[in-house]
């Protein structure tokens, strides 16, 4: 039952919820949303109860994502892999791509030995593993030719490549539900307050009308989905699926799906996503490619130009060239650095999903930047090393947060919906169909 449009166990009319759920997501802490809805929207309420409407807000659109899920899972296989919901967008899928990209974060979770006594003799730490998925649309079509065939400055310049493959490499360790202390260090933090491109980022309109270079990772970003989860992967594969059926990617004639080199990312694929073309990241394979190069000739100046030439390889999708230099130099040695040995797995096992040129024939992106660049902003609302979080409270911000972070209408038609179905009685989505922009 409602009264004026508002819930009667509740006193704030949707208006209020809906800038609540937007600044708690936004802001640091819920104290600081506090602060700021008083100082900019002469809100009074309370850090306390902007958490509740966070965990009220959150758990209803994790509600409409399970909606989307079933959709998908009660679809037949072949709708499945090339179907689309009934109210997926009215878009055409000319010019237009499909990427799927997923990647890993940390969070500070308190378990079940919170407050209770630790386990004698082993250290217990708090971080926990957060997953994140993001859909992103390009502008883009096919190409006879390379669109870009010589290897970006950006790459060849070590004060702006060797940080971030560094970075990289120090923390491409194997993830999971883990002791091991995931604290930021002041680096990191450092490097997650930075945006990853070397390349221009124009809006497509003014794209159209300048003369820089073309983007070499994909065409350039249209629509944007979040999808951000601390259930794990087998979830995060079943919501990232749900919203490719209900965004209509399966129609897309090209579409990819991205991760690192991650054994679980492939996993994901394979369940959901194997009518996709399975891509690599290119800077996580650069930076096996970099600290091998660096500990095949013991001098930085020496490995860093075997880096080069190893790069050009790389990049023209010729990774078994790579993987045979590493082979003979490791077969030289007596005892085999592990950095070398560690390439040389990781490039078996990802070569055939390292087909660069091949994919940038295709208009495809061949970087994880925009997921990277989302778990980051996500970081920022939930990782440090003092905040620490319930399960059942995080999951609702979470999904807050993607919703933040996404260009879909779902969010603005949730808050339509919302104030216009009856109370007691599930919502039903509007059959209108729209038109992404």
């Amino acid at each position: 039952m409602k009264t004026l449009q508002c819930d009667v166990d509740h006193q704030h009319t949707p208006s209020v919820l809906r800038k609540v759920s937007i600044a708690v997501a936004r802001d640091t802490s819920y104290a600081t949303a506090s602060g700021n809805l008083k100082d900019l929207a002469e809100l009074e309420i309370s850090a306390k109860q902007c958490q509740r409407i966070a965990i009220r807000i959150g758990n209803e659109r994790l509600d409409e994502q399970q909606d989307r899920i079933d959709a998908y899972t009660s679809a037949s296989i072949p709708d499945q892999q090339h179907g689309q919901s009934d109210d997926a967008p009215a878009n055409g899928w000319e010019d237009r791509v499909a990427v799927i990209q997923c990647d890993g974060g940390r969070v500070q979770v308190r378990d079940e030995l919170w407050g209770n006594d630790k386990p004698e003799g082993k250290k217990h730490r708090w971080w926990r593993e957060t997953q994140a998925g993001v859909l992103q649309t390009y502008q883009g079509k096919p190409a006879v030719e390379d669109p870009t065939p010589s290897v970006p400055e950006c790459l060849k310049d070590p004060l702006w490549v060797v940080p971030k493959l560094n970075e990289i490499h120090r923390q491409h360790v194997p993830t999971g539900d883990s002791d091991k202390d995931e604290s930021p260090s002041p680096a990191e933090q450092r490097i997650d307050e930075q945006e990853t491109p070397c390349e221009p980022t124009v809006p497509p309109d003014e794209a159209k009308k300048s003369s820089r270079t073309p983007r070499w990772s994909g065409g350039d970003p249209l629509v944007r989905t979040v999808v951000a989860t601390r259930r794990g992967y087998d979830h995060l594969g079943l919501a990232l699926a749900g919203e490719a059926f209900s965004r209509g990617f399966n129609k897309a004639k090209s579409k990819a799906f991205m991760g690192d080199g991650l054994k679980v990312n492939w996993s994901l694929w394979s369940k959901h996503f194997s009518h996709y073309t399975p891509i690599t990241d290119l800077m996580h394979a650069l930076s096996y490619v970099y600290a091998a190069a660096i500990a095949s000739r013991g001098r930085i100046e020496e490995g860093w130009s075997l880096y080069l030439v190893w790069l050009e390889w790389v990049w023209a999708g010729d990774v078994t060239r790579v993987i045979e230099a590493l082979q003979q130099i490791a077969s030289a040695q007596q005892e085999v650095p592990e950095a070398i040995r560690r390439a040389i797995t990781y490039l078996s096992n990802n070569a055939d999903r390292m087909k660069y040129a091949q994919y940038r024939r295709a208009g495809l992106p061949i970087t994880t930047s925009p997921v990277e660049s989302t778990q980051k902003q996500i970081n920022k609302r939930i990782k440090g090393t003092e905040k620490f979080w319930r399960d059942e409270s995080l999951e609702p911000l979470l999904q807050l947060k993607a919703d933040d972070l996404s260009e879909t209408h779902d969010r603005d038609a949730f808050w339509d919906r919302r104030g216009t179905r009856n109370d007691g009685f599930r919502h039903r989505r509007r059959k209108t169909k729209i038109k992404e922009s």
